[in-house]
């Protein structure tokens, strides 16, 4: 040291003093130094001692340095260590992370696959030409027409016959009676009971002719045709179940449709009746001397049974 500044390890000479260093240590400097004198001061220092160039080392080849001339050892850098653990330690966690799930297992290697989306333009067809229209075909309704008279043929004929004039019996009903024309008796009944409900055909009575017949309810009027020379010929007077049960009739001793066959038999005691099945269906059969007078379905045979129709003998009575 020189003048108290240390010595760097590559200077020569002080940088305070530019005198050259004195290779002296401390407690030697301290020792030369007389009493009452300041150490460092020029006048109490012994002349310097010539300062032998640095030789190198004949053995090493390394520089000579006292214990005060060597350089100072370098700060190892932790920083340097630092970095490259952060990083080990990123990797060591990714593949951790990688092959080993949350378990503790092996998991399966992970494989990106990339989709590719191949996006085809809509094919474009043609259009017909313009000028190409569809065709249409527009049906007429169908009509139906039938070879008899509908029920707006017939036109009232005389005056409306009064409900209790008109009687069923054998003959007829009322005035209006078997043999009559078409148009008379169909125009007499127009008068009394209105427009019919309903025409038609009737096979069943004469399989062997077409009845021709018009309806008010539950009242039936059969014809043997609907032509000029048609006649009436029968009746039907039962339960149908329209909705309109036309007029309320009864025969000329007062049985209505509806009564006991108990009732019936003791009003008719003058009169023969018997009983028959004909179609699963029993029938009382009402004569006198042996002539049909009345006919028509019982619910029942006995006392409590009761009168579901009453019925006029018919042209070909083929039924009684």
């Amino acid at each position: 040291m020189h003048c108290g500044t240390a010595r760097p390890a590559d200077e020569t000479l002080c940088p305070k003093c530019a005198e050259p260093w004195i290779d002296v240590s401390v407690t030697d400097v301290t020792r030369s130094v007389a009493p009452g004198t300041v150490p460092g001061a020029r006048s109490s220092l012994p002349a310097p001692t010539p300062v032998s160039p640095v030789r190198a080392s004949e053995e090493t080849g390394e520089f000579d340095f006292d214990e005060w001339t060597l350089p100072p050892d370098r700060r190892s850098s932790r920083a340097k260590w630092f970095v490259p653990l952060i990083l080990l330690l990123a990797v060591v966690g990714t593949w951790a992370l990688v092959l080993v799930d949350r378990d503790g297992s092996s998991a399966e290697p992970t494989v990106a696959v990339l989709e590719t989306t191949i996006t085809q333009s809509p094919t474009t067809t043609d259009a017909p030409p313009a000028t190409t229209q569809p065709t249409t075909t527009t049906s007429a309704p169908t009509t139906t027409t039938v070879p008899y008279p509908p029920v707006a043929s017939w036109a009232p004929v005389g005056d409306p016959i009064p409900t209790p004039e008109l009687s069923l019996k054998a003959s007829g009903i009322g005035p209006i009676i078997h043999g009559m024309s078409l148009a008379d008796a169909a125009g007499r009944l127009v008068a009394s009971f209105g427009e019919p409900d309903a025409v038609g055909l009737d096979l069943d009575i004469c399989p062997s002719s077409e009845l021709y017949w018009l309806q008010w309810g539950d009242f039936r009027a059969l014809f043997d045709g609907y032509t000029d020379g048609a006649s009436f010929v029968a009746y039907r007077y039962e339960r149908t179940g329209t909705t309109s049960a036309g007029p309320e009739l009864e025969t000329l001793s007062g049985i209505r449709l509806g009564d006991t066959v108990e009732a019936f038999q003791s009003t008719y005691v003058a009169f023969t009746i018997s009983f028959e099945v004909m179609n699963d269906r029993n029938y009382f059969k009402l004569s006198n001397g042996g002539e049909l007078l009345l006919w028509g379905p019982v619910t029942s045979t006995e006392p409590r049974g009761t009168i579901e129709g009453v019925y006029s003998p018919d042209s070909c009575e083929t039924d009684g």
